[in-house]
Formats: structure tokens, sequence, C-alpha cells
């Protein structure tokens, strides 16, 4: 039987390249039916409000200009008026909703018959007049705030189409070779009718459809799906939860099945590479993933992702297998501390829509107890969500600056009465969005005036007195996310999202409190707000959640947070008590501001100090989360090389030259000759996680020599940094066996930027 290809799906496959789905959309309603494939069809809030902005912007664009457009209950335009537009009649501009469907075959659907079109609307075409005749501009509107690849396949799909249609029409003008796609502007909201131009080149999309259109489809289209028989490959993943089809494939996941027929997709972190591997060999259920050894990951054709996750995928198969909270293969972590007297836990849910956050949870625990503010911006007023951002940073530094009063009475870093402060989130995401929204409101003096307050958190090396002390507060924050997913096998589904493992822990008897989500805010792989939640609640929609419900949501999350982060502490305390290894190796120092800068008298050059010192933290920041993970994470990830075996040191007038075999698996670690930053150690975290130390451990990687095999690694080192005590005292504990080559970070410019600054406050007059 025919299928039939529109825009819609070739975004569709762009984004998810999802074969089952892809399938699917291109088969007739009345086929799916008859299997039957279970669908949501409800109505998405996000769907409507990309055609609402699309009319809002179209009708503006109207009053400015000629616009040819659809009737008023028009699907689209009619052809007549169509073809009169590509022919040049009337003087419109644009048009709108042009039906793009030629009536001969287009060459780039290639020689399999039974691929039709369906009816594609490109939502608008410019006609300018050029030396060499009409030249037509394809345009997309699209309310984002960023114009994605797939979002410009689909147009490129759209400008096939009407090149094929200008050639019916004995070739009446050209199609420009660039394209736009409209969308909401940075500074502008879903509501408005105001649009941003992203224009692109469509040569490089035009060839990424015609190569799906001739070589791919025809192989999806081919795959039998009928009652019974369903031949497509599927692969169930978090982006599953935006798929209208996600009822009918989640059914092969589901806790419900047992372990013998449940699909290997339910393993939290498989990719899609990995289970086409697996099925390659047989595996498809949970339970065979499970009773495999690590040994999998060296079969013939197993990709990066398999290869280097085997151990890790095998035990959370066994852990779902036997339903049971199982450790992981690290047996530690030095993402999180085990020490926090002071711990700040804080939610943070983004609309995308709008830009802007829809919440933004804070909770204070220390030894006097708990006390918590939540903030819910039900509009998506800029200027509501910078006074959200005071009123809960202004807590946060409020604080901590008692934290830092108490721990300066003290003024003994080795007391047992100093006090010692972590941030913790669930999810990284929420990091990078409260650090999103910080950056939307930098020209709010009460934020940049916040900014200065979080360069506090980042002492400069050279304003902290004593040199032992010097360094990174190491690792401000911490997601429990990575923590648990570390430590951790769990019988959870796909995510190890909070939902799922407050669920498991809390059916264990690990932790008292899970989040259990009210039915409106349950999501099955997230529990960050849901985007049709945020939607109702700011377009007023009857059946929205209100302020009070949202609220008690994110005071639900921070209660499940917290009780994560006390098991995972007493968990290690635990440990420790009965002989065993330390599980939370993150070592910090007491809680302490910094004071280069004061917030109340900051002028326009503190300021932009504070700006390149948090671009310098922040770099610094993201090399010591990546030092913390464990080595083989390191080694399997390309970031490191090790454990590597000394063969041979030869000493010369400027150099030491060390050579080393390396293990046959990090032959294509992402480390090259030239590399800046290097730096060899024994792989312990004292080392990696003390900046200061860098410099005593730095070497240049080169390049190989002649004869030289691709399991040797030549390395060398200035001879002061080689006889230097820190560098004997690593060469006497790695022996010959233990070496690890990792990359630190080095900052060449902030230091210049810092001197030049500060050169120009001191010009300054009084």
């Amino acid at each position: 039987m025919a299928v039939r290809l529109s825009g819609s799906t070739i975004k569709s496959w762009f984004q998810y390249r999802c074969e089952r789905k892809t399938r699917y959309e291109i088969m007739d309603p009345s086929e799916l039916a008859a299997i039957p494939v279970a669908k949501n069809d409800r109505e998405q809030p996000w769907a409507n409000l990309g055609v609402d902005y699309e009319d809002r912007v179209v009708s503006r664009l109207a009053r400015e200009t000629t616009v040819l457009r659809p009737g008023p209950g028009d699907e689209g335009l009619f052809e007549r008026h169509a073809i009169a537009f590509l022919k040049q009649h009337g003087s419109a501009r644009y048009a709108a909703q042009v039906n793009l469907r030629p009536s001969s075959r287009p060459s780039f659907l290639g020689s399999d018959v039974n691929i039709q079109l369906r009816r594609s609307f490109a939502d608008l075409i410019r006609r300018d007049a050029t030396a060499d005749g009409p030249r037509f501009r394809v345009i997309d509107i699209k309310a984002t705030r960023s114009a994605r690849a797939f979002h410009k396949t689909q147009v490129a799909f759209y400008a096939l189409l009407l090149r094929t249609i200008l050639s019916e029409l004995g070739n009446a003008g050209s199609v420009d070779t660039q394209a736009e796609i409209w969308r909401i502007p940075d500074d502008g909201n879903a509501e408005g009718d105001t649009w941003t131009i992203e224009e692109f080149a469509l040569a490089p999309y035009l060839r990424l459809v015609e190569d799906f259109c001739s070589a791919t489809l025809p192989t999806i289209a081919s795959k039998v799906v009928a009652s019974g028989r369903d031949e497509t490959f599927f692969h169930v993943y978090f982006k599953c939860e935006q798929c209208a089809y996600l009822p009918h494939c989640i059914e092969a996941v589901g806790p419900g099945r047992s372990p013998r027929v449940r699909d290997v997709s339910a393993v939290a972190g498989l990719s899609h590479e990995a289970k086409r591997t697996l099925l390659s060999i047989g595996v498809r259920s949970v339970e065979q993933l499970a009773e495999l050894g690590a040994g999998v990951g060296r079969i013939d054709g197993a990709g990066w992702s398999l290869s280097r996750r085997a151990d890790l995928l095998v035990s959370r198969a066994r852990a779902l297998r036997e339903g049971s909270v199982q450790p992981g293969p690290e047996q530690h972590t030095f993402l999180m501390p085990p020490r926090a007297d002071v711990a700040v836990y804080l939610v943070a849910d983004h609309d995308p829509v709008d830009d802007t956050l829809v919440t933004l949870g804070y909770r204070y625990v220390d030894r006097s107890g708990v006390h918590e503010h939540i903030e819910v911006l039900p509009t998506s007023d800029r200027s509501a969500e910078a006074d959200a951002l005071v009123r809960v940073f202004g807590l946060l530094v409020s604080d901590l600056e008692a934290v830092d009063a108490h721990n300066a009475a003290v003024n003994d870093v080795t007391a047992p009465s100093n006090l010692y402060a972590h941030i913790f989130l669930y999810e990284a995401t929420e990091a990078v969005e409260l650090q999103n929204a910080v950056k939307r409101h930098l020209d709010d003096p009460r934020v940049r005036t916040g900014l200065l307050h979080m360069v506090r958190l980042f002492p400069p090396d050279e304003v902290v007195p004593e040199p032992e002390f010097r360094g990174m507060q190491h690792l401000p924050a911490t997601a429990l996310r990575s923590v648990v997913e570390q430590l951790l096998s769990l019988p959870v589904t796909v995510s190890y999202d909070l939902r799922q493992v407050s669920g498991a822990l809390f059916s264990a008897g690990l932790i008292a409190h899970e989040y259990a989500p009210a039915a409106p805010f349950e999501r099955p792989f997230s529990s960050l707000l849901a985007l049709d939640v945020s939607r109702n609640l700011r377009e007023g929609r009857r059946g929205g959640l209100d302020q009070d419900a949202i609220r008690s949501d994110v005071s639900a999350r921070l209660s499940a947070t917290q009780a994560i982060a006390d098991w995972l502490r007493a968990e290690h305390r635990r440990r420790i008590e009965t002989g065993g290894p330390p599980m939370l190796r993150l070592n910090k120092q007491p809680f302490r501001f910094q004071a280069t800068f004061d917030p109340l008298d900051a002028a326009d050059l503190d300021v932009l100090r504070a700006f390149e010192l948090l671009e310098n933290r922040a770099g610094l920041l993201e090399a010591m989360i990546r030092l913390s993970q464990s080595a083989r994470i390191r080694r399997d990830t390309g970031r490191a090389i090790g454990p590597m075996r000394l063969l041979n040191v030869s000493e010369k007038q400027r150099f030491a030259y060390l050579l080393f075999s390396i293990p046959p698996e990090v032959e294509e670690a992402d480390i090259a000759a030239g590399a800046f930053g290097l730096i060899l150690s024994d792989g312990e975290p004292d080392l990696l996680l003390e900046p200061r130390l860098w410099p005593s451990l730095a070497c240049n990687l080169l390049d190989p020599r002649p004869g030289d095999g691709p399991n040797f690694l030549r390395v060398r080192v200035f001879r002061g940094v080689f006889n230097g005590r820190m560098f004997q005292d690593l060469k006497r504990r790695a022996g010959q066996d233990c070496w690890w080559l990792d990359q630190s970070f080095i900052d060449f410019n902030s230091p210049k930027a810092d001197a030049f600054l500060s050169f120009l406050g001191a010009q300054a007059t009084p």
C-alpha cells in the first residue's frame, strides 16, 4: 500500500531519528487503527501556540505589506491563487500557506512509486524580482527561541517541492539559495506578533533531505506493520515523551512485563546504537542483557556507547530483573562531599517557549531546622523573573553570609566547629537554566550586585592569604542525579528521574520521602514541570493548575531531593563505620566568602572583573567536574589515558622524557600531542582536584617516533617539575603500572584581562 510523506514527517525524522515513528506517520490513519496502534491525540498546548503565533505574525506582516492569504476557514491558499502568485500575477510580495503539491512525481523521491506526497503547506513564500527573473524564498514561522537543524530540513523539503512546481510551470522562476526561519525574538514572548529572522543556506539541508528520501525512506517504507507484526526498529528514551505514539511503545518497556519479555530499551542509559548491536546478537529483553557479562562490550560491531558502558548497562539490567536497589560498578564518587552542615536545595523549571523560569524553589537546611521559599511565575514578564531571582538569591547570599561569619569567628580551618556548606540540585539542567536566567538580567543593577556575590563563591587564588588554602572551594554544587547514576543500579525505566529514583529508594526503605506527583505533574521520564502545565498556567486555560498546586509540587521535589542527599551521606558514614571504603570523596574546606569585591560599592570595572573571573571559574569548575569522575569513566569517554605502564625514563638538559605503554582500549582517546593543560598522576583525587598542584604535575604529550606502535606514548616533563618533591612522590606511589594522563584547565586570557582591568581601575580619578 502507498505511503505518504509530508514536511512534518521530514522534521520528525531529523529531530528524533525514529524509524517506527516515521513509518507510522507515513501510513494511512485507518491502517493504524486496524492494527491497532495506541496514540495520544489530546490537544497539545504548544502545538496550538505555534499556530496562534504564526497567525499573529502573518497578520502583522499583512498590515505592513501585501500578503496573499487563504480566506477565512480555508485550509490553505487556493491552488489557482498560488499559481498566479508564482507566475508573478498580482502585487503581493508574500504568499501564506501555499500548498506545495506538484502534479508530477518529484525526482528526489526516488524510484519507489509507493512513496507519494501528502499536502504540505509552506508558511510563507516571498517573491523577489531579479535581473534573472523572479526568485522565491521559503520562510517558516516557528514559536521557538532557536532554529534547529530539523526545522531547516523541513524548509528544505518545501524548497524541493517548490523547485518541482516551478519547473512544471515552465521555469517560472528560481528558488533562492537562502531560506529563513522567523522565530520568537530573544527579548519577546510567544503571545506577541514580533519575530526575529534566522537566515541560512539551503544547500546542506537539501542534500540531507534528498539522501533521506532516496536511501533511508524506502527502507522504512518497506517495513511490515500489521496486526501482530511490526518490523520497525524502535527505542524508548527521554525524547519519546513528546511523541504521540508513546502510549503504544511504552507498553514494551513497562514494569508490568516480566524481565523475560520486557524490551531492553527499559535499561536507563542504553543508546539507539547499543540496542541495535544487542539485537544483532539476539539480545532483546532485560533478562537477556542481565545474563550477559561486561564482555558484551567487546563483541564485533559494538559501538562506542556499548563498548564503554557495558558493565554499567548489565548492572542496571540486573537491578531491573531483580526489582531491587543494587550497587553500581562505581564504588565511590568525587561529585559530592561527605559532610554538609548547611545544605541548600534548589529547584528550577524553565518554559522554553517564553524562555523564562516558571518556578524557583529554595530550601535551606542546617542544625536548627529548615526554611523554604518558592516562587511561581504565572506570566512571562521578564521583570517578574528578575524579581524572583533577586528574592531567592538574596536569601541564599544572606544565609551563606551567616555561615561565613560563623567560620570567620572560628578563625581556624581545622577546628571541628566550622560549618561546611554545599548546594544541591537534582538535575544538572536546572543549574544551566539558573545560569541562563541570570544572564538574561545582567542589565539589572540588583542582578549585577548578585553577580558579585556569586563571585565570592569562587575566590581568586591571590586574595587567599595562606598558600595551603588557595584554590577552588571544590565544586560548590552537586547534581544528585549524576551521583546516583554513578553509585547505584536501580529498578527504574529508561531514566534516572527524581520520581523513579526516589520511588525506588523509598520502596527499599532507604529514604523517608519520595516524589509521588499528582497525575497532572507526572511525566514518564522526567520530574521537571511539564510544558503543558506551564503553558496552561500562563495562558489561563480552564482546568489548568493554580499556583498553589505548582508550589506544592516544587516543595515535594525539594523534600525528595533532600531525602536522597541525606541518605547518601548516611550510607557513606555507615560504610566507614563498618570498615568499608569511603563513598563520597569530594574534599571541601569550611565555607568562606572572599572579599575582593564589595557588592555595595561596585564600580563598572568591578563588574567587568567579575564577568571575567566567573568565566574563568566556570571553565575551571567544568574541568574539575570532569576530573571528579571515576578513572573508568574518564578513560571510557576519551578524556584520560590509563592505566599506563612506565617503560623508560631518560633525562636530558632541560627535560625528562617518559615512555609509557597504554592499554589497547584507550588508543582513541581525545588527547592529542600539543594539547594544553596535561597532567600526569596516579589517578588520586587529592592530586586531580587540587588546581594549585597541577603545575607540579604538568607535562607535554609528544608525537610518536617512527617505529612506535599504537600502544606506546611519549611524554616530556620539564626537569624542574620532574625533580620536584611532588613529582618524585608521585613517581614512588605510581611505581611502574599506575600512571594516568588527564587534561586539566588552563586559561591564558583571564589573568591578562584582570591585570588590564586593574590597571584601568588604578588610572581612575577619585
